[in-house]
């Protein structure tokens, strides 16, 4: 199945959920994400590849509030990170870098769904769970040949946050973790590390403008 099947299979599910039952009008906001993403699931081949544990990711969305409780909403997010390609004789040995240089781009699509609990002072808490899709592309250069590789594996993610609404704005800090199975593991460091998860802890600012 295709990465643009499950991000409409996705959308799908949370215009259905968001469909308000009686006539009453709900409250649309555009939301605009960055922050600190690391692959900390995988964080043997995350170390041996990049020099930072922190990677910088971008997102746009949108979400539906359904009375005051309720959230449902749509995100996409790119994460992009530079690092070089390493090699280790076994799992419990050490890695070395082999100075190629590597690009690595992860693009994710997912619905979510958001219970927000009881102001504490002037912030709202809230829970969030989505799922959806995850594309990932690997680039290296390896002595002027160019090697490639992609994927396409399922997302899951969990994320606890504060949010502070001021007029048509809303500010927010959230933080959680990505869980994205399956999506490495076949070849290179991973499989020696016996690593398949490209997810791990996130933490991120939020700013969305209300309708």
């Amino acid at each position: 199945m295709s990465i643009s099947r499950l991000l409409l299979g996705a959308a799908l599910a949370a215009l259905a959920l968001s469909a308000p039952a009686t006539a009453r009008a709900g409250s649309i906001a555009f939301v605009f994400d960055a922050g600190l993403r690391t692959m900390s699931n995988s964080s043997d081949t995350e170390k041996a590849i990049f020099d930072s544990p922190l990677g910088l990711g971008l997102g746009v969305g949108a979400t539906y509030d359904r009375g005051a409780r309720w959230r449902f909403g749509l995100d996409l997010r790119r994460v992009a990170r530079d690092g070089e390609r390493a090699f280790a004789a076994d799992r419990t040995s050490p890695a070395f870098r082999l100075g190629h240089p590597l690009e690595f781009t992860l693009l994710e699509g997912m619905a979510t769904v958001s219970r927000r609990f009881e102001k504490l002072w002037k912030l709202s808490p809230y829970a969030s769970a989505g799922a959806g899709a995850v594309s990932w592309k690997e680039r290296s250069d390896i002595a002027g040949l160019v090697e490639k590789a992609s994927g396409v594996a399922p997302l899951l993610e969990g994320r606890l946050g504060l949010e502070h609404a001021r007029g048509r704005f809303r500010y927010g800090l959230e933080g959680g973790i990505t869980f994205i199975p399956g999506a490495i593991g076949v070849g290179g460091i991973s499989q020696v590390y016996e690593e398949s998860d490209l997810g791990g802890f996130f933490v991120v600012a939020r700013i969305g403008f209300s309708r």
